[in-house]
């Protein structure tokens, strides 16, 4: 049923005359068609039109009006109600029933009629689509008036039914989108049972929506899930939109994870239900389980190798940390992903390295560098330094891989050790009897000329410094053949203090003679060695006779012994590796001390080689003959110093055969 129009006043013959004459400019493209039998009433009518600047037409009958409108298409009808041949009514009447009219039927008509209110059917006449009703007599100003409403209200109803229209094709747009959307699309009502689910089930899961609808959403979902899915519908008809996954169950039984957005839907300020957007991301869970399996692997891998592994972007900012770098720095990986290389390192070192980071170099780059570690340890490492290309083949970053080396840099002084030894054996076998014969003919002369020389000449003084010579000359040449050419040690089973208490008793008097204090601890239960007693005591008797040298000023020497479980590694004269033993062997762990002077750390790495001596009588072979000797017996030496402090001897002494 067609609404009734409303009448709008009208004042513009107030209008200022531009807009005066932009409305009669519009009015001049409008025609308007009157209609009635009553000649004066078609005259009256045209001044009144055309004066108000629209377009004339006139019909005198019904019959007449409708084959004016079909011609000449009217863009309005004054149309009177009682006519001759066919009345207005009837006219109403033909254009909304019969079909041949169709292309007017929408043309808006103004009702003239000197019959009272209650003698017309108004009510009617509206419903078969009048737009306006005019009671005669009227006067011209309000005839235009009811016009120009009438025509307002035609443009205004023509654009609502342009906009139902573009509504209407919105609507059939959206819901197409809807149903045939990728995504799952369903809404629920407040008891979270299904009211509506596009197309997109049946390709998902295989059944027919018809099957859902009405029923609750909870049962499409995989049980495990139900609680959880009705936990965020229950939050969702609080009014706060949820995000989650869920699991749902298709009808050949597998499982498709679903990304559900679900959003409230509100009706007069309330909560009314939930309409849910829900996209299939199994194959992206797939993915993401490859990703990660593919991750831990990676990851495994890296955290597996021997070597420390660290990435740097291109700030030289860390980004990953392995477990070996750990081991070797000292440093968690917490402790240093996200921060800078230089805050980890100590300036002289990071100042070392900066040069071969910032290099442009696409090849693999070997270098060796010593490095101060988190406790302050200087470790010797081995280390290589790549660029990390994108996909893109685009440097993102620097890949360093290191390794602790020191172990590997000692055995290599090691080898060169023995290969002088062994160098030094030869130069000994072949020149020994060409060096000791003369000593022994000087020494025999220079005997016999002192016992031919009288008590009291001042020559036999100078004799005396001869045989004095040529016997010191000797006993270096012993400890020499000894170093080159050392016996096998003849080993038992011994208490390690029985041995220290032969020493300390040898050197008792001249430790007091320099003020010097000495304490020995020994762990409970400490296991017998397995030494030769009197090599062992040679070590001893020098490491001790070093330390009181070390402190002319007096001081205090300690000896302390535990046992201990080590897997240590030597290589033998030859430079090759004795056997790795398959478990870790039982030593006593013997550590001597002092605080005297220290050693420097230039010299911290020569005081082993043969002939290296600070001392101005020292012959150089003392710590050379005892590492031979811990040598043999296949137990360790080590040594550590700080120039001013003191210096300590750790020795592993086997307790096993």
């Amino acid at each position: 049923m067609a609404k009734r129009p409303l009448y709008i006043t009208d004042s513009r013959e107030q209008l200022p005359p531009e807009e005066l004459a932009m409305l009669r400019k519009e009015r001049s493209t409008k025609i308007i068609l009157l209609v009635d039998d009553d000649e004066d009433m078609l005259e009256i009518g045209r001044k009144i039109i055309t004066a108000s600047g629209y377009q004339f037409l006139s019909a005198r009958n019904g019959r007449e009006c409708l084959k004016t409108m079909l011609e000449k298409r009217p863009h309005l009808v004054l149309l009177d109600l009682m006519m001759p041949i066919m009345s207005g009514h009837e006219v109403l009447k033909e254009l909304a029933n019969n079909i041949q009219y169709r292309p007017v039927r929408e043309t808006p008509i103004i009702m003239l009629t000197a019959k009272m209110e209650n003698q017309v059917n108004r009510q009617e006449l509206f419903e078969l689509g009048l737009s306006a009703f005019l009671v005669k007599p009227f006067g011209s100003k309000e005839l235009i008036n009811v016009i120009d409403n009438v025509f307002i209200l035609d443009e205004l109803k023509k654009r609502n039914k342009e906009l139902e229209r573009k509504i209407r094709q919105t609507e059939y747009k959206y819901q197409d989108l809807i149903e045939n959307a990728t995504d799952l699309i369903f809404i629920l009502n407040e008891k979270g049972r299904f009211l509506f689910i596009n197309r997109r089930l049946m390709a998902l899961t295989g059944y027919i929506r018809d099957r859902w609808l009405g029923k609750d959403f909870r049962s499409l979902v995989l049980p495990e899930d139900q609680e959880m899915a009705w936990q965020n519908f229950q939050k969702t008809m609080t009014g706060r939109s949820r995000i989650f996954e869920m699991r749902v169950v298709t009808k050949e039984n597998k499982v498709r994870y679903l990304s559900t957005n679900l959003n409230p839907i509100f009706e007069e300020g309330r909560v009314s239900g939930a309409v849910a957007i829900a996209r299939d991301v199994t194959q992206q869970k797939k993915l993401e389980q490859q990703i990660r399996e593919l991750k831990n692997f990676n990851e495994s891998i890296i955290q597996s190798i021997g070597s420390g592994l660290m990435t740097l972007d291109l700030n030289l900012k860390i980004t990953s940390f392995n477990s070996s770098a750990e081991e070797i720095l000292g440093y968690k990986e917490d402790q240093v992903v996200g921060k800078p290389l230089e805050e980890i390192l100590v300036k002289e070192d990071f100042e070392k390295l900066l040069p071969i980071l910032n290099g442009n170099e696409q090849s693999l780059m070997n270098r060796e560098i010593d490095l101060t570690t988190k406790n302050n340890r200087k470790v010797h490492i081995g280390f290589t330094v790549t660029p990390r290309i994108d996909n893109r083949n685009r440097r993102v970053g620097t890949i360093i891989a290191f390794r602790d080396i020191s172990q590997i840099k000692q055995m290599q002084a090691e080898v060169i050790r023995m290969d002088r030894l062994a160098s030094l054996g030869v130069l000994a076998s072949g020149i020994a009897h060409e060096i000791r014969n003369p000593l022994a003919g000087i020494k025999t002369v220079a005997q016999t000329l002192e016992e031919e020389i009288e008590e009291g000449d001042p020559k036999r003084e100078y004799l005396a410094r001869i045989i004095r010579q040529v016997n010191r000359m000797d006993e270096l040449l012993r400890a020499f053949f000894s170093y080159a050419r050392p016996r096998p040690p003849v080993r038992k089973f011994y208490r390690l203090h029985e041995i220290v208490h032969e020493v300390t008793a040898l050197l008792k008097q001249r430790m007091e003679k320099n003020n010097i204090t000495f304490h020995e601890n020994y762990e409970p239960d400490l296991p017998l060695i397995f030494v030769d007693f009197h090599q062992i005591q040679q070590v001893l008797i020098n490491l001790f006779i070093n330390a009181i040298d070390a402190m002319p000023e007096g001081g205090e020497l300690r000896l302390e012994a535990k046992q201990t479980y080590e897997t240590i590694q030597r290589v033998d004269r030859r430079g090759r590796r004795f056997p790795v033993p398959t478990r870790s062997m039982l030593y006593a762990d013997v550590r001597i001390s002092d605080t005297g002077m220290g050693i420097s750390k230039e010299n911290l790495q020569k005081i082993f080689d043969p002939f290296f001596t600070t001392k101005s009588q020292g012959s150089g072979l003392g710590l050379s003959i005892v590492y031979r000797i811990i040598e043999e017996h296949r137990g360790d030496i080590q040594v550590e110093s700080v120039e001013g402090q003191g210096t300590t001897f750790r020795l592993l002494l086997p307790t096993e055969e």
